[in-house]
Parts: structure tokens; sequence; C-alpha cells
């Protein structure tokens, strides 16, 4: 059996903020007892690497024995924060486990950050990245990407500088409330590519985008991400695409092939973790998705395809087709 790319893990629906771009949480979170299984049974699937994320995770009391197991399994892990509850005794703790703490920012200003980030403090953000700093456990600034804020990339690799980041790692916003209002168009994401391009190398400063269609348009406009020392630009060696080969355990314990995926392969609750993961290996769903060859419109006529193959989450919130052609391409633009 082949194993996940990697696992992402929603531990808790609570959260201290009310954000923008939130993708909204399951009403249930699974009690201690499922939690505790859950965090055992992944080491088991093998993955690269995972991600413990929430609502806020800080506000599960589970947090740390769940750390601990993944940490006893020596698996990577990343933990995604919004900075808000981060002291010197938690960053001490995480520390200990060897986790690589993701501090959210999404906006480059007190005004722009507490508008997306609502609840948030901007004093309290830039005092969390630097006790993170202190540690040693800060690993990059997540920052959610969208017509609210992408006019703003230089500003943010300034602030991201000023504050003690080394790493941006830029999100497309997907499906969240309002979204239609929110999601950059193609031509948005090519001006936001081409600044992320332009920033990075004014700033030197390492960025990874989450977009399939990232690699292709730096290939398409014979950009150089190769690695080496002066290139910040991080490409992934799987840069398509990976529905349904990572998987995402939502709060209440459904099992998704993608974070935003409004469908679940099964439930934690009902069946060991990796059964759900064999269940979607073998869905025919799942082997749909994977068939590039069966994507429609644009997509399947682009030389890229099997590279990209476009973001299945948010082609279907926008279209209601899975196998259409993703909306946002900024490659269908030439």
């Amino acid at each position: 059996m082949n194993t996940p790319y990697m696992i992402d893990c929603a531990i808790t629906n609570r959260c201290n903020l009310n954000c923008l771009h939130c993708r909204g949480m399951a009403k249930e979170e699974l009690d201690s007892k499922a939690i505790s299984r859950v965090a055992e049974e992944i080491p088991s699937l093998k993955p690269r690497w995972v991600i413990i994320e929430g609502g806020e995770p800080l506000l599960r009391k589970e947090l740390f024995e769940i750390l601990q197991v993944l940490q006893e399994h020596k698996i990577k892990t990343y933990l995604i924060s919004n900075g808000m509850l981060l002291g010197e005794d938690l960053a001490r703790k995480f520390a200990e486990l060897n986790i690589n703490l993701m501090i959210s920012i999404d906006g480059a200003d007190k005004e722009s950050y507490e508008k997306t980030r609502r609840g948030a403090s901007f004093e309290k953000l830039t005092e969390s990245v630097a006790i993170a700093n202190e540690y040693g456990i800060l690993d990059s600034c997540p920052v959610t990407i969208g017509k609210h804020n992408y006019h703003q990339i230089g500003k943010l690799f300034e602030f991201a500088e000023e504050i003690g980041y080394k790493k941006i790692t830029f999100l497309g916003l997907k499906p969240c409330q309002d979204y239609e209002k929110y999601v950059l168009n193609g031509e948005g994401y090519e001006d936001f590519f081409f600044s992320v391009i332009k920033y990075q190398r004014d700033y030197q400063m390492d960025v990874y985008v989450d977009e399939p269609f990232f690699r292709p348009f730096l290939k398409e406009h014979h950009i150089d991400y190769s690695p080496n020392p002066e290139n910040g630009i991080l490409v992934p060696d799987v840069s398509h695409c990976i529905f349904g080969e990572y998987m995402f355990i939502e709060t209440n314990g459904d099992v998704k092939p993608c974070t935003f995926a409004p469908v679940a392969m099964g439930n934690v609750n009902e069946k060991p973790l990796s059964e759900i993961w064999n269940d979607m290996q073998n869905s025919k769903f799942i082997e749909g998705i994977r068939d590039f060859s069966k994507r429609q419109g644009s997509c399947r006529e682009c030389k890229y395809l099997y590279e990209c193959g476009g973001c299945r989450s948010r082609t279907f919130a926008l279209t209601k087709e899975w196998m259409a052609s993703d909306p946002s391409c900024p490659l269908k633009r030439k």
C-alpha cells in the first residue's frame, strides 16, 4: 500500500479569532480517547510529515500528548497557530519536541492584519514571532492570499523580514465564506506571482507558493527555481494538485481527500485510519480525480496538465464540476 504524502490533522474546532478566510469548522470534535487513538495510528501510515492545526491547536488540552507521540516516531511535525496564546513556556516545550511552528500573518500592518484576523493583536503577533525565533522553532509565516491582500506583497515581505521571519509560505485562498468575493482570478494570480518573484529577489527570503500552477507559471516565463543559495523560490518535487494523495482529518473525525473538499471518505470513529486510507486509494471517485486525462476545458489542452491538474477543491467550489478547468489559472490567459 502506498503512503500518504502527508497528513493534515485539525485537532480542535475552537478558536480565539474569527478570520475572514476561515474554511469553517465541523460542529463536533473528537473526544480525548479518540484523538489520542488517531495520534497513535498516524505513524503506521508513514507520512512524509504531519500538520497539526485547528481552529487554534493551542486550545486543545491533548496537544502535547499528540505531539509527543509524533516526536517518538520521529515524524516531522508542523504546528499552525495564530500565535495569540504563545508564551515562553510553550515555546520551550515545542523546542524540546522539535516542532516547526508556523504563525500566520495575512496582513502587513496593524490595520490590515487585525481586519483579516478579527480578534487578533498586532502587537502580540510580533511578540510571539520573537519568542518563537528565540527558541529556534519558527518555520515560516503562512499568508493566505486573496483579493483582500494580494496588492500588499511588497509590504508583506518587508514586514516578515522586520519581525524575524526567514521564509514565507503563500497559500492561495481556498473555499470559505464569501469565496467568490475574495478568490483571485487568473489575472490576479499572474500579478501575485510576478510580485512574489520580484520581492523574493529584493529581500532574498525563502518563498514557497502552495498552488499547483506555480511551477508551470515559472517554467512558462523562464524563471529559475532550481535549488541554489541565490534562489529562494522553493518548489516541491510534487507540484501538482495532491487531492486524494494525502489525508485531512477534520475535527469531528471525518477523513477528507483535501482540507477544503466537501466530501468525506470515512470517519475515524467508525474505522481505523489505515482502513480509511486504503478505501480512499481504491475509490472510483479518487481514481477519477487522479486521472488528469479526464480534465475538461483548458486544463485538458494545457501542456502542463500533468504537472498541475488545477486545484480540484477550488474548481468544484466555483464550478460545481470536479473535472472542469481551474477558473483561477493564470496560464489560461496566454
